[in-house]
């Protein structure tokens, strides 16, 4: 257990390191005696106080902790053999196998020794950077595709979650963001981005939402991205999840809505026909969600653009006021590699978009600014007796939409074992037992379209610092999706329910309106977020955003993005369609100044 907590602190931030060697200090000099002196049942109940503490910070050491180790524990093969959770992905028995996707080829990916030069150079193979590469590629630009991350499919991946952390995702997995409260923010980092690595599920924008772009944020094509979700959700097989086959996790979800009256209904994924889909963060075993690597990049490569894989960029080239390439340098021996253009697209996400232009001086002072994440909280729930066995079924499924006025939205979305044990409160053998009935849980996820604001910035050795904390305002709608969730299992037959708010372990029946009416403090919140975006928004003015309507910087021609950090406002869905769709509007317009 040690040597996995281990391996991902090496993949970790400097200041998540140091975060964990603090906390460890920490909890050795809580008691007295010092922790490692006291006894097994000792250092149990020492745990235990600190996760019910009133400090955040003693709250948070034991979240982090467990996080570490919680992962390590649950993936060892003798206790998901004691659970049953072995995660695998298995199509319906009705649904025909869907045609083997197109796949890259790994070799066509290695960098060349010598520099390159195309019409459009794409940094990011994510969401954005694969779709905008595939419509200019189709429209006869040559492009090449630049990824800092390596390539891997279903013949490659791990089904060892810390190997999965430690080769697809940014950080190991342990990205966050600094605030009250902190909130993990895991993004992926290997060819085809996050995308690699999410639940497939494919949310058209909120009519709403694209009104308010166009009104009030000056995008005259936000209200005009039909055909663009239409061809969409043709190619990447986008379709509802089966009802009858999405597993008991939806089963429970959807009774629970049904029997309070509640808008709720599947949810649409890019996986057709899969019913059992429990390796979507470790990367889907059939390569059935139809991610990036397996979708748009072989679409792109077909229409001629070049792939390049471990290449990390360090600087946009900037030329008598114009952007005209990039510089980089390979994950293979650090070497110097260039890639001179007559456009820069930037598509490495809210993260890694602002990243680079921050670290450069580019795109003004909205640049890492307006940081939206969409926070989310797990919220389980016992059916003692039942086979609930969530990862034998889709793992985001069903969907509650009542509360969308509201902000918020709820998803049935059974996290993996390795992923979701850390969030199971207690200690010791209290926690043993609760992870050895994991299969009895009911998860849902509440997501909040937030209001808050965050930051990034990079300290003075260079790395990443993301703040983000939450306005009390955004705390309460939180606290009312998390009561919301819970009275769900209760209608299911749950006989008590996990908020995840600071000291309460567990609710009973009836008892949710405590976590509403509770004076609790934003901090209270035990939070993550999948959804960054914002940080290099969209708008029609240097004053207020980053780039213009046609996705190009202020004041800095021929340098583009095309990503989630272009959305002007939080979305209140699963943003993956809307990045998509944004980004192929916007290499439409780049083709054809280029053409």
């Amino acid at each position: 257990m040690v040597d996995g907590a281990l391996r991902l602190l090496e993949a970790a931030p400097p200041r998540m390191r140091g975060t964990a060697r603090l906390a460890l200090r920490a909890l050795e000099r809580s008691s007295i005696p010092s922790f490692s002196r006291l006894s097994p049942r000792r250092r149990t109940r020492r745990i235990e106080r600190l996760e019910r503490s009133g400090s955040m910070l003693a709250r948070n050491l034991v979240l982090l902790l467990k996080s570490l180790c919680g992962i390590s524990y649950a993936r060892a093969a003798e206790v998901q053999n004691a659970v049953g959770s072995i995660p695998r992905c298995e199509l319906g028995p009705a649904a025909p196998r869907p045609p083997l996707p197109p796949h890259l080829n790994p070799a066509a990916l290695v960098p060349p020794d010598e520099d390159e030069r195309c019409d459009v150079v794409v940094v990011g193979s994510g969401a954005g950077g694969a779709a905008a590469a595939r419509v200019l590629a189709e429209a006869g630009l040559d492009v090449i595709v630049l990824e800092a991350g390596e390539y891997h499919d279903a013949i490659t991946y791990s089904r060892d979650p810390i190997d999965a952390l430690t080769t697809l995702y940014r950080d190991g997995g342990l990205t966050a963001c600094d605030g009250r409260p902190p909130i993990a923010l895991p993004v992926g980092r290997c060819v085809g981005g996050t995308t690699v690595i999410n639940s497939g599920t494919c949310f058209r924008t909120p009519d709403g939402v694209l009104t308010q772009w166009r009104d009030r944020v000056g995008i005259p094509w936000a209200t005009e991205l039909e055909g663009e979700f239409e061809q969409l959700e043709r190619d990447l097989t986008v379709v509802p999840a089966d009802g009858a086959n999405a597993g008991r996790n939806a089963e429970l979800c959807r009774s629970g809505a049904d029997a309070l009256g509640l808008s709720n209904g599947p949810i649409p994924r890019n996986a057709g026909g899969v019913t059992c889909c429990g390796t979507c963060p470790t990367g889907c075993a059939l390569d059935a969600k139809r991610a990036m690597h397996v979708s748009e990049l072989p679409r792109a490569a077909r229409a001629g653009a070049r792939i390049r894989a471990g290449v990390s960029v360090d600087r946009v080239v900037v030329r008598n006021g114009s952007a005209v390439g990039v510089r980089a340098r390979r994950a293979e021996g650090g070497t110097a590699y260039s890639v001179a253009a007559r456009a820069v697209v930037l598509a490495g996400g809210a993260l890694g978009t602002p990243e680079l232009m921050v670290g450069q001086g580019l795109g003004g002072r909205h640049v890492g600014r307006h940081l939206r994440v969409q926070p989310a909280c797990w919220v389980g729930a016992r059916f003692p007796g039942q086979d609930v066995r969530g990862w034998d079924g889709v793992m985001q499924s069903w969907r509650v939409d009542e509360w969308l006025a509201r902000r918020l939205f709820l998803e049935a979305t059974f996290t993996p074992l390795a992923f979701g044990a850390h969030w199971l409160r207690g200690a010791g053998a209290a926690w043993k037992e609760r992870v050895e009935r994991y299969g009895e849980l009911g998860i849902i996820g509440v997501h909040l379209a937030d209001q808050s604001e965050g930051r990034l910035r990079l300290d003075r050795r260079g790395n990443l610092r993301i703040r983000y904390s939450l306005t009390r305002d955004d705390a309460a709608r939180l606290r009312f999706g998390i009561a919301r969730a819970a009275q769900i299992h209760f209608a299911a037959g749950a006989d008590e329910a996990y908020p995840q708010v600071g000291g309460i372990d567990a609710l009973a029946p009836g008892r949710e309106r405590l976590i509403e009416q509770g004076l609790f403090s934003p901090s209270a919140l035990r939070l993550e977020a999948f959804h960054p975006m914002g940080t290099a928004r969209m708008g029609t003015s240097a004053r207020d955003s980053v780039v213009d309507p046609a996705g190009e910087v202020h004041d800095l021609p021929g340098l583009y993005a095309a990503d989630a950090s272009i959305l002007p406002t939080a979305l209140g869905a699963n943003p993956m369609l809307t990045i998509m769709a944004c980004a192929r509007k916007i290499a439409r317009g780049l083709g054809e100044r280029l053409t």
